[in-house]
Order: C-alpha cells, then sequence, then structure tokens
C-alpha cells in the first residue's frame, strides 16, 4: 500500500472505531478496523508502526472526544480554534501509548501464533497506561464498544480493559489466520 494513503488510512480507521460508541449494534467495526491496523503493523518497520499507531490513536480519540470541544468553546469561552487545537493536542499525546504500543509489537513480533497474544497484552498495557498514568484519562477504551456483542457475557469478570484485550486478541487472530491462508509468493 503507497504511504500516501496508509497514513491517511490509519486515522480514519481510528476514527471509524468509535461509531460503535454510537451504534451499538456496530460492534464488528472496531475489530475490523483494529484487524486492518494489525495487517498493516505485520508488515511495519517499528518506527513506521509508532507512527501508524499514533495516528490510529489521534483519530480514535478526536472522534471519541469531540464534546471536549463543546464544553471548551461554547461554555468555556474558549475561541474555535484554540478548543479544536486543545482537543488535537490531547489526543495526540495520549496517543503516544498506543504509538508505544504498536512499535513494541514491530519489534517484538516473530511471526508465530505467540503474536496474538503479544499484540493483545500491548494493546492492554497501552490502555491501562492511557487510563490511569498522570491521573489518566479511560474515555472511549475500546472494551465499551463491546457492550452489545456476543462477547459482553465476559465484561463482569474482565472489565473494560480486558475485554479491549479480548478484543485486540480477536482482531490479530483473525489477520493471523487469513496470512496463513494465503499461498506463499511466487507460487502459481
Amino acid at each position: 500500500m503507497p504511504a500516501a494513503l496508509e497514513l491517511p488510512l490509519a486515522a480514519a480507521l481510528g476514527a471509524l472505531q468509535t461509531l460503535a460508541f454510537v451504534h451499538t449494534a456496530w460492534w464488528p467495526l472496531p475489530l475490523a478496523t483494529l484487524a486492518l491496523l494489525v495487517w498493516r503493523l505485520n508488515a511495519a518497520t517499528p518506527g513506521r508502526a509508532a507512527l501508524l499507531g499514533w495516528l490510529y490513536g489521534t483519530g480514535w480519540l478526536c472522534a471519541g472526544t469531540w464534546w471536549l470541544f463543546i464544553s471548551m468553546h461554547r461554555y468555556g469561552g474558549l475561541p474555535a480554534p484554540l478548543a479544536a487545537a486543545a482537543v488535537y493536542a490531547l489526543s495526540a499525546a495520549l496517543s503516544l501509548y498506543l504509538a508505544l504500543a504498536c512499535a513494541a509489537y514491530a519489534r517484538w513480533r516473530r511471526g508465530t501464533a505467540g503474536d496474538v497474544a503479544l499484540f493483545a497484552a500491548l494493546w492492554l498495557l497501552a490502555e491501562l497506561a492511557r487510563g490511569v498514568l498522570f491521573t489518566g484519562f479511560p474515555w472511549v477504551a475500546a472494551g465499551y464498544a463491546m457492550v452489545d456483542a456476543p462477547l459482553a457475557a465476559l465484561a463482569p469478570w474482565l472489565g473494560v480493559y480486558g475485554m479491549g484485550a479480548v478484543m485486540a486478541a480477536l482482531a490479530a487472530a483473525g489477520v493471523m489466520a487469513l496470512q496463513a491462508a494465503q499461498p506463499p509468493q511466487g507460487l502459481p
């Protein structure tokens, strides 16, 4: 995929993930967007993976926390450009956790089934860090999108972060299965 498409696609995929927070019947959408991210991470260097993860996270958090703009602009009196910049800056900063997780995944992945657990664990750590460190910002945690999914029965035992890890594992497992089913390059 050309780099000119890959980077904006990562941000768009992150933004699309938030639709399942509004339309809870769309719970497969975050799985699909996350699977596409994993697919691109599997071919990325750690630096490229960090950029893709940061863009995905920034798109996700900007789309999921748009209401902060209303709070700051309408009720706080902050000029619209500054309110928009503040939402973007917060989203971009909080996406650094996901950028680090994606870079670590690209660095440590081995092309085996263990990559599923690796991605899920790194996703979990990134979401926990975002939700807890430096006073935390747990809004739009991925697991909330699974409220109407068949997996919702696991939520009382796993919590929202555990549900996000399950979502990450399912997305990574789907990508691994599809990649394993492809014939090797060069065969007819």
